[in-house]
């Protein structure tokens, strides 16, 4: 069935007039501009406000929130409160879902680009080659992260038939939009960033904009959620080797974080996204535990805030920019020390780990990790993922794709009104619904297995 995806991708009409329509109005009318020039496909790639913008669901879902307080949940939305249980459905008749808007928005204006870019007026070949791997980035970026949230988990063995999503590839606004297999959606994000990479400078003009780094690091991210790990490794190291830079929170002191750096100030943003909102949430005790004497992340990421009950992330308060979400130069770093630890290799794991870490804690209190195991490589990593990552949501994503290690899938429990409900390894509410909105509009998406 082909509906009308104007209603699917809501308010996307508003970013750009299709090229296709160029030949039906060729007079420029005021305060009407079509995309004619170089500059301006330049101009909606520069548009730091709608690529920075992504989901919120995953800070709610993941084992990082823990909040008991009956009087606390009663204030959220209901769509927090149903995502917060894993329930079958998330949202009722009438409610969108803004972290689907927003990245459907980004792809749709990514193939607007696309189709155009190339055969603009006024503008280098290298200019319109650069634009257009940039477009690629942000595509494939957007892919990786509807993938992740409202598809299958990925599983070499079975992708080909694994469930995955629609996948907009041109801007025609009539297309189908039957989800394609799972292996198609990654095989498309690798050959948009294996495309983008040779016509991006290493950095970004600043980091809202991809350079070669983070499509290594988007890469790097994807083939470790595909369990290509190998591949996985090689990406990150192409990326550290453009840039590996690290803030070192040891500078900072406890309630004087005013210096802190903005975004476009930050060493370790390679692109910059940010979460949709604030979820509100007391941190887990288990995840509490995890930090050691003097780890500053603790220290200066954890904290009290007015209506939240115990601990909660306070990293937002200090820009007032939102969670970032992007792709970072620590989770390069923790993706090849992954790599490292499945392969058995300590010296270097234990590197890595111990690189990251010298930047994490006060001087005074930082010590190295010393392990010997080979046995306890992988957990190693895995908890420094969950220091590091906290409050992001990314830690959703480790859940998902660590569904496949036996050793560190658990059964995940919490009580919400008084109620207790868990989320088992292998469960299929590891998949977020498709808000039935968008289903009404567009039957041929079905909904997520549930």
């Amino acid at each position: 069935m082909k509906t009308s995806i104007v209603k699917f991708l809501a308010g996307m009409l508003l970013v750009v007039l299709a090229p296709s329509c160029r030949k039906y109005v060729e007079v420029q009318q005021y305060g009407n501009r079509t995309l004619l020039n170089t500059t301006d496909y330049q101009f909606v790639m520069n548009n730091r406000e709608d690529f920075k913008l992504g989901y919120i669901l995953p800070t709610v879902v993941n084992d990082d929130m823990a909040t008991t307080t009956a009087s606390h949940q009663a204030t959220w939305g209901s769509e927090i409160k149903n995502a917060y249980i894993w329930a079958a459905e998330y949202y009722v008749q009438g409610q969108s879902d803004v972290g689907w808007n927003n990245l459907y928005k980004q792809i749709y204006t990514c193939n607007e680009v696309l189709y155009g870019v190339m055969s603009s007026k006024n503008g280098t070949d290298a200019l319109k080659r650069e634009i257009y791997a940039e477009a690629l980035v942000q595509r494939a970026f957007a892919f990786l992260m509807l993938a992740n949230q409202y598809a299958e988990v990925y599983n070499p063995a079975t992708a080909a038939a694994q469930v995955g999503i629609p996948m907009l590839t041109t801007p025609d606004l009539y297309q189908p939009l039957n989800r394609t297999s799972l292996k198609n959606v990654y095989d498309q994000v690798v050959k948009d960033l294996q495309e983008a990479i040779p016509s991006l400078p290493n950095t970004g003009t600043n980091n809202g904009h991809p350079g070669k780094a983070a499509a290594y690091a988007l890469l790097s991210r994807c083939y470790l959620y595909m369990r290509n790990f190998e591949l996985a490794g090689e990406a990150a190291d192409n990326a550290l080797a453009l840039k590996a830079s690290l803030l070192d929170l040891s500078i900072y002191a406890v309630g004087n974080t005013a210096s802190f750096p903005r975004s476009l100030a930050d060493p370790e943003i390679l692109l910059y996204k940010v979460t949709a909102g604030t979820f509100r949430s007391e941190l887990n005790p288990e995840l509490l535990a995890l930090f050691a004497t003097g780890d500053q992340r603790y220290n200066l990421y954890t904290g009290t805030q007015s209506g939240v009950p115990g601990r909660s992330y306070v990293r937002g308060n200090f820009t007032f920019e939102g969670i970032y979400t992007g792709l970072s130069v620590p989770e390069v770093m923790l993706n090849r020390a992954e790599v490292y630890a499945r392969a058995g290799n300590i010296g270097k794991t234990v590197e890595l780990l111990n690189t990251l870490r010298a930047k994490r804690f006060t001087s005074a209190a930082y010590q190295d990790l010393v392990i010997t195991n080979v046995a306890d490589l992988l957990p190693a990593v895995i908890e420094e993922r969950r220091r590091e990552f906290m409050g992001t949501g990314l830690r959703w994503f480790d859940q998902r794709r660590l569904n496949l290690d036996a050793t560190l899938s658990k059964p995940v429990s919490r009580t919400f009104e008084g109620q207790t409900y868990t989320l088992t390894p292998g469960s299929n509410r590891f998949i977020f619904p498709i808000a039935q909105g968008i289903l009404d509009l567009n039957p041929e998406i079905q909904q997520s297995p549930r």
